[in-house]
């Protein structure tokens, strides 16, 4: 792999993306080349976490639980209308497709609530702190 597609770290099995680690590293290698300042692309700029969440003529694109938010809508190959009635193109926009464990990223993120930090990731994460299970304690009558 070369050295960009390592920047993206893989998923553990129950891993809850986050935008800090995961999020931010797919949209600095897959959308920023639009989703910035001074570019065509319906004022959504994904250059932040607040503007992911809330930027763009479409607003909200990704909503925390919604699984038909236009950002993962379209990343997955559907092409929407926009408030404006103006088209939503499938993104990337050049005919080439996001990878699917990117697109796996942005599901399980928004499926997790769209956590921004690391921290605030691994908190939600099933693999993080398995509980061990107390052994139940007899309750002893009070005298």
């Amino acid at each position: 792999a070369d050295a960009a597609a390592a920047a993206i770290p893989a998923l553990a099995e129950g891993e809850v993306p986050s935008y800090e680690v995961h999020v931010s590293a797919v949209v600095k290698r897959q959308c920023l080349s639009c989703h910035r300042e001074g570019k065509e692309n319906n004022d959504y700029l994904m250059d932040s976490y607040e503007g992911i969440l809330k930027g763009g003529k479409n607003a909200p694109n990704v909503v925390a639980g919604d699984m038909n938010s236009i950002l993962l809508q379209t990343i997955q190959g559907t092409e929407l209308t926009g408030n404006d009635g103006e088209v939503i193109h499938v993104m990337p926009p050049n005919g080439k497709q996001i990878k699917d464990e990117y697109i796996d990223i942005f599901i399980r993120w928004v499926e997790a609530g769209m956590p921004e930090t690391a921290d605030d990731a691994a908190a939600l994460s099933t693999e993080a702190a398995p509980v061990e299970e107390a052994d139940p304690v007899e309750a002893t009558p009070a005298s």
